[in-house]
């Protein structure tokens, strides 16, 4: 079954493979439990920083990703994800990241990935 969800609860709870897209191109695939205790790529960093858990303090921030999508009918060259990326260098301006393989299982489309990730 192919699930497609924004609630990363629902993918928590029902998912044994996931694959994180993002401006209509994947950018992570692993298992369910390596993409929550590790994930690779800076967009889903930031959305598991933007879970509000039950474990957080009353008041505490809401930590969105900075930025706005871009528009899919005219998507910028290199990542697309760059404008909204804290570790975006100059080579994602230009160069679209190839999807490579981080880990056993576990690929990840980003320029900080070169063998091993770093993020």
């Amino acid at each position: 079954m192919i699930l497609v969800t924004h609630d990363l609860g629902v993918v928590a709870s029902m998912a044994d493979e996931v694959m994180v897209m993002y401006a209509g191109r994947m950018v992570e695939h692993s298992d369910v439990a390596t993409l929550f205790t590790r994930p690779l790529h800076p967009y889903t960093q930031g959305l598991m920083q933007s879970i509000i858990r039950l474990t957080d303090r009353r008041g505490s921030p809401f930590r969105p990703i900075p930025g706005s999508p871009p528009d899919l009918s005219d998507l910028p060259s290199g990542c697309s994800f760059r404008a909204r990326c804290p570790h975006a260098m100059a080579r994602c301006t230009t160069e679209a990241p190839a999807l490579r393989q981080a880990a056993a299982g576990h690929r990840v489309a980003c320029h900080l990935v070169d063998g091993e990730a770093r993020p």
